[in-house]
C-alpha cells in the first residue's frame, strides 16, 4: 500500500472515498463515536441537524475526502517531494479515523477545509510578486474557520508571521490581512446579536466510551510520536537539499503545529477531551510522508504506518 500510495500514479485517489466507507461502515456497527442530533458549527451555534444521520456520514465524509486531496494537491503543486506523492491524502484519511469529527458534520471539519484552503493561498505567495490578493484571501479564510471554530480567533497572529515567513512586512498587506479577518467576524458577530446564539467551547459532551478513546488516543498519539521523529530526521536530511522556499513551507507548517497543540492541549484541561488535537493531521499530514524518505529508516517508518492502520481498524472490536 505504501509504495502504491508513494508512487506517481494519481489512479490510487479513487481508493480514497472506498477507505473513508470502511471507516464509516466499522463505526455504524460498533457504535465507537456515538452520533448526536446537533452539532456545533461555533459562531453559527449548536445546530439541530435537519438531516438523517446517515446524510450527516455522507456530508462529512465528502468533506474529509476534500481535505485529503487537497492537502495531497497542495503537497504535489508545491513540489514537497520534487515529484508526485499520494501518501499525504492517505495518512490524512487514517489519522482523522482516530476523531469524531470524521464521522458527522461539525464546525471544526468545516474549520480543517477552511485552513487547508488557507494553506493554498499562503503556498502561492512569492517573495518578490504582488501578494495582496492572496494575503486578503488567506486571512478571509482563517477568519471564516475562526467563525465555525472559535477558538481559531487566536490564530491570527499566527497567519501574519506565516505571511512574513514568506514576503517581507508591508504594511498594506498587514492592514489587508485585517480587514480579511474582520469580515467574517462582523457577519458572525451580527448573527449572534440577532439570534441570541451561544458559542459552546466545548465540542463534545462527555460520553460512555470516552475513557476508551483517551486510551485510543494515548495509543494513536505514541505511534504518531515516533513516526513525527522519524520525520523530522528525514526533513532535517532532505531540507539541506532543498530550495529556500521549500524550508519556508515547512516552516509555516511547523507554525501550524504550534497552534494545533496550544490548542489541543487547552481543550484537554478545560474541557478533558482531545478532539481538538485533530488539526494537527493538517501538517502531519505533509511532514509524515517524508518519513518514508530515508533509506535508512524506512522499515521502521513502514512499521509505524502499519501499526496505526492496523490499529485504526481494530479499535472498533476492543
Amino acid at each position: 500500500m505504501i509504495k502504491l500510495f508513494l508512487g506517481n500514479r494519481s489512479v490510487v485517489l479513487f481508493l480514497l472515498p472506498f477507505v473513508i466507507a470502511i471507516y464509516v461502515m466499522l463505526n455504524t456497527s460498533s457504535n465507537y463515536f456515538t452520533y448526536s442530533t446537533v452539532s456545533n458549527f461555533g459562531f453559527w451555534g449548536t445546530q439541530k441537524m435537519p438531516f438523517s444521520i446517515l446524510t450527516s456520514q455522507i456530508i462529512a465524509s465528502f468533506f474529509i475526502l476534500f481535505n485529503a486531496v487537497g492537502i495531497n494537491a497542495i503537497f504535489n503543486w508545491n513540489e514537497f517531494f520534487g515529484r508526485n506523492s499520494f501518501m499525504p491524502s492517505l495518512l490524512y484519511i487514517i489519522l482523522m479515523s482516530f476523531y469524531h469529527s470524521f464521522y458527522e458534520i461539525d464546525g471544526l471539519l468545516v474549520a480543517h477545509s477552511c485552513i487547508i484552503t488557507t494553506l493554498f493561498q499562503l503556498f502561492k505567495l512569492r517573495q518578490n510578486e504582488e501578494g495582496r490578493k492572496l494575503v486578503f484571501n488567506s486571512a478571509f479564510l482563517i477568519g471564516v474557520a475562526a467563525t465555525f471554530h472559535p477558538p481559531l480567533l487566536f490564530i491570527m497572529p499566527i497567519v501574519i508571521f506565516m505571511i512574513w515567513t514568506i514576503r517581507p512586512v508591508v504594511v498594506r498587506e498587514l492592514v489587508l490581512a485585517l480587514l480579511g479577518f474582520g469580515i467574517p467576524m462582523i457577519y458572525a458577530g451580527l448573527y449572534l446579536l440577532f439570534t441570541k446564539a451561544k458559542i459552546n467551547f466545548q465540542l463534545l459532551e462527555v460520553h460512555e466510551n470516552y475513557n476508551r478513546h483517551q486510551f485510543d488516543f494515548l495509543v494513536s498519539s505514541g505511534i504518531f510520536l515516533f513516526s513525527f521523529f522519524l520525520s523530522v530526521i528525514s526533513i532535517q536530511a532532505n531540507i539541506k537539499k532543498s530550495s529556500i522556499r521549500l524550508k519556508k513551507l515547512v516552516q509555516i507548517l511547523w507554525w501550524l503545529i504550534f497552534t494545533s497543540i496550544a490548542l489541543g492541549l487547552m481543550d484537554y484541561f478545560y474541557f478533558n477531551q482531545i478532539e481538538r488535537f485533530n488539526l494537527l493531521m493538517i501538517p502531519l499530514s505533509f511532514l509524515l510522508t517524508f518519513s518514508f524518505t530515508h533509506k535508512t529508516l524506512f522499515h521502521v517508518a513502514n512499521g509505524l504506518f502499519y501499526s496505526t492502520l492496523i490499529y485504526s481498524f481494530v479499535k472498533f472490536f476492543l
